[in-house]
């Protein structure tokens, strides 16, 4: 995710008098690029961790990023800007599919800092706030049923988006943590294009 969200000072000024979508705003647009490692997990009913996959990403606005998952299994999700790879090494399988079909995802809106696609889909909230550097916001779908999502909560520590937690419809929850984020790294130009393996499958899904 090269320079910081905003200097401290700023962000203090500008977010006393902002609303909870403006603040966001702020917070998820002060960089052109990023990268992560990440922790993902679901929670069960007791709030325990189950299905714990890490690895890392990378993000350049306005559409492109790679996002690896090394463990438990390993797989990749390039978008080039004009199409999106998802490669299973497992499987020898590729799936390709336009760029703009992953515009319902709201972790993606998230990470891309796309507030005002957002809130298209959800209200925004702001429901905790504190001195040590701590926010909490809440986006809750406009239209219920026509949502994956039934509550998305964003945790900032110090201005950086540290956590994602999700539940969706069915009341399932999970977990995405993210480490050591970084706001315009200097990365390589070809980090975001993808070549067919050599005797992949490839499947081609118009994505409607």
């Amino acid at each position: 995710m090269l320079k910081k969200l905003m200097a401290t000072l700023a962000l203090g000024i500008g977010t006393a008098f902002a609303g909870p979508a403006d603040d966001l705003q702020q917070r998820l647009s002060g960089y052109e690029s990023a990268r992560a490692e990440f922790s993902q997990f679901a929670l069960s009913s007791d709030g325990d961790r189950a299905e714990e996959s890490v690895g890392y990403f990378y993000v350049a606005r306005p559409d492109r990023f790679r996002w690896v998952t090394e463990q438990p299994f390993v797989q990749e999700i390039v978008s080039d800007g004009e199409s999106i790879w998802i490669h299973d090494p497992d499987l020898d399988q590729v799936t390709r599919r336009p760029s703009g079909s992953h515009g319902n995802s709201a972790p993606a809106l998230i990470l891309n800092g796309q507030i005002s696609e957002l809130q298209k889909q959800f209200s925004i909230s702001r429901i905790d706030e504190n001195e040590q550097g701590i926010s909490l916001f809440e986006l809750r779908p406009l239209n219920p049923e026509g949502n994956t999502f039934a509550r998305i909560r964003l945790l900032f520590e110090q201005e950086r988006l540290t956590e994602l937690s999700m539940e969706d419809s069915l009341g399932q929850r999970s977990m995405l943590v993210l480490h050591d984020l970084e706001y315009n790294p200097e990365l390589p130009q070809d980090i975001f294009e993808f070549s067919l393996p050599p005797g992949a499958d490839l499947i081609e899904d118009p994505g409607f």
